[in-house]
């Protein structure tokens, strides 16, 4: 009697979903960041990619820095999304998926509406800059990283700094309060979004899949859905 017990205990197991009948199976695995301001955009994108192409992508959320490594030591077969500053080079072990480009991220100075800066003005000698971390490496004058947007736009606002420069997504919501409006908007630059994947790998398949992927959205016209334009507005 004691060796049907554990022949019961599957079955019982089964029939109330507690031992999975089948693994779920995947085509690929992207690692997005956590946390972003664009984070369910993002999965949405890659779900709209996998209904275009037919095929099944593992969604992985990572910190940033641990999601470049990750998918430049294989852990993850591409990496979204990157900023590419003209030639400058892809993180260690990763290179851009040049062929598609997956949209473009307008980056907009925030500056006080009586001392406006602008692209040709910001950054000369003096000027206290605010970024976000890990984009320093965007700007050919010196900025100050920050993590805290709401206290970096203050600190325009008090004098205490003379700009913040962050994606149009990212600052913009701050300014639906009446606390900035002496805040000022400018375009700095759009810069292309792409992928990236690990340098060592075959990543053909990769290639495909997004190049297909976003050809097939265009066509439909639910690419548009997914990219962002600046627009000039004050607050």
């Amino acid at each position: 009697m004691r060796c049907l017990l554990p022949v019961w205990a599957l079955l019982l197991g089964l029939l109330s979903g507690l031992i999975p009948t089948h693994a779920q199976t995947y085509d690929r695995v992207v690692s997005l960041p956590e946390n972003g301001a664009s984070q369910g955009e993002l999965v949405e994108f890659v779900r709209a990619l996998d209904r275009a192409t037919h095929t099944r992508t593992k969604i992985v959320n990572r910190p940033f820095a641990r999601s470049l490594l990750e998918t430049a030591a294989g852990k993850a077969d591409f990496h979204l999304p990157m900023i590419q500053d003209g030639d400058k080079p892809a993180p260690a072990g990763l290179v851009y998926v040049s062929e598609v480009e997956i949209g473009r991220v307008p980056f907009v100075i925030y500056s006080r509406k009586s001392e406006p800066l602008d692209a040709h003005s910001v950054g000369q000698e003096g000027h206290i800059v605010l970024i976000e971390a890990a984009h320093a490496s965007l700007y050919p004058f010196p900025v100050t990283e920050s993590n805290c947007l709401q206290c970096s736009m203050d600190m325009v606002l008090s004098k205490r700094a003379d700009a913040l420069i962050v994606p149009m997504n990212v600052g913009d919501p701050l300014l639906k309060s009446p606390h900035y409006s002496g805040i000022h908007r400018a375009l700095y630059k759009s810069y292309p979004v792409r992928a990236l994947v690990p340098a060592r790998a075959d990543a053909a398949a990769i290639r495909r899949y997004l190049t297909e992927g976003i050809k097939q959205l265009k066509q439909s016209g639910q690419m548009e859905q997914y990219l962002v334009r600046y627009v000039d507005w004050q607050p």
